[in-house]
Formats: structure tokens, C-alpha cells, sequence
């Protein structure tokens, strides 16, 4: 479940085996299912039994794969990976391609939880996408709302940065932006612009890739989805 995302109906019978040993064991009798799968799969916080929702699980666990290679770049994997797949762009700019593998397809489907989950801290501001990447973090979303202006010039986030002062250059930010946008841009600190830019998960502790706590927040967009249908095009983006 680390390596490979599981059939949506694999994952239903192993959830409708859990489902009979718990509802009675009596075989070639028809149980009676007193409460719903859903309710059961919620937190024993908030009324249910913990039970993993095994499609869910098995998306968080396969998502931590896509995080190592976003994080750690420089390992083994994420340069096998990144010379054989995405070598002349960025991992969240691969595309999928007939003849790639299984398990980097898997790895491709599993993307959509970092994009709505984490987003850049700034450094040096030379690696994130003004325009494509998640580094607004008072935005819903963290990405700019503000339009791409015409015949742009500014790609990266060192693009906004004075080199001489290393803060932002406010007059590009009032030209550019949105005002709300550009004062929201104006009050995140620089103080690290020597090093490298990094990605954290928001709402979770050190912004360290924590399974437990993307599954939970999976199955929280779940709920807003099914409360809010129109939203369900933007919770999961199969391949």
C-alpha cells in the first residue's frame, strides 16, 4: 500500500470481510449492518470506531512517497526517478506518459494530496513557481489568485526579491499583486534567503509528512466533498 495504489474494489471486499467478522461470523447467514462502513471509518473522537477507510490509508501512504522525492532530492530514488521520468522538469510537472511504470504512475496519481496540502516556505526563492506553486500561506489554497500579467517577466519568487536589501521589493508587489494579495506577500519574513527553499505540510507539526494525520485530513475533505458536491472535482484527480 506504500508502493502501489490498490483497485477501488480490492479495497471494498477486504473492507466488506472486516465488515462480516464484526456483524457476525455466522456463515451463509445475511448480517444485519447496524451502523454504516463511513460513521464506523471516523475518529473515535467524533463517534466512530477508527477504522481505516483502506482507500484513504492506502492514498496517504502512497502520497509519502511523492513528499521524499519533493523533499529529498538528493537520495537515491529521486535521482533514478527524476533521470528516467522528469528529468527536464519539476516532479509536480510530470507528465504521465505511455510505458511508464505501474508504480510511478501511482506515484503521479498520489500528487493531488501535496498540492492541496503542503506548500513552500521561502529561501532563496529560486526553485518555486510564482504562478503554479503553493507558497501563499494566509490564501485558502496557498496559490496566487492574482492574473498573470501579459508579457511577464517574474517566474520565481527571487524575482520579487530586492538582491541588494534581500526583502521584497515592494514596488513590484504593488504592480503586480492584487492589494490584499501584495500586502499578504509583504508580511511573510525573509530571513533564511541563503538557503534552500523547503515544503511542509499546513496544520501539522514541524510541516513534517505525518500518514496519520493526511489520512485524517483526507477524510476530512471527504465530508466537505459529499456536503458540498460542487467541490468534488478538486478532492482527487485520478489517473
Amino acid at each position: 500500500m506504500s508502493v502501489f495504489l490498490l483497485p477501488k474494489n480490492l479495497c471494498h471486499h477486504l473492507e466488506k470481510i472486516i465488515c462480516d467478522f464484526w456483524w457476525g461470523s455466522t456463515t451463509g447467514l445475511k448480517k444485519m449492518h447496524w451502523i454504516k462502513w463511513s460513521k464506523l471509518c471516523k475518529a473515535k473522537k467524533d463517534g466512530g470506531m477508527g477504522f481505516r477507510d483502506l482507500r484513504a490509508f492506502n492514498e496517504a501512504l502512497l502520497s509519502k512517497q511523492s513528499w521524499r522525492i519533493q523533499t529529498q532530492q538528493n537520495s537515491l530514488m529521486a535521482k533514478v526517478l527524476k533521470a528516467k521520468y522528469f528529468s527536464h522538469s519539476t516532479f509536480y510537472e510530470a507528465k504521465v506518459k505511455p510505458g511508464i511504470s505501474y508504480s510511478w504512475r501511482n506515484i503521479l496519481h498520489s500528487r493531488w494530496i501535496l498540492k492541496k496540502c503542503c506548500f513552500w516556505t521561502i529561501g532563496n526563492g529560486t526553485t518555486i513557481d510564482i504562478w503554479k506553486d503553493n507558497w501563499l500561506p494566509f490564501q485558502n489554497g496557498f496559490k496566487i489568485l492574482s492574473k498573470e500579467p501579459s508579457n511577464n517577466t517574474l517566474v520565481k519568487i527571487s524575482d520579487l526579491i530586492d538582491p541588494n536589501t534581500k526583502d521584497w521589493n515592494i514596488s513590484i508587489l504593488n504592480t503586480t499583486f492584487m492589494p490584499i494579495e501584495a500586502q499578504q506577500i509583504s508580511q511573510i519574513p525573509l530571513t533564511n534567503t541563503t538557503e534552500e527553499d523547503d515544503i511542509v505540510c499546513a496544520g501539522i507539526n514541524h510541516g513534517d509528512y505525518i500518514v496519520k494525520s493526511v489520512y485524517c485530513a483526507i477524510k476530512t475533505w471527504e465530508e466537505q466533498t459529499s456536503d458540498n458536491p460542487s467541490n468534488s472535482a478538486t478532492l482527487s484527480n485520478p489517473i
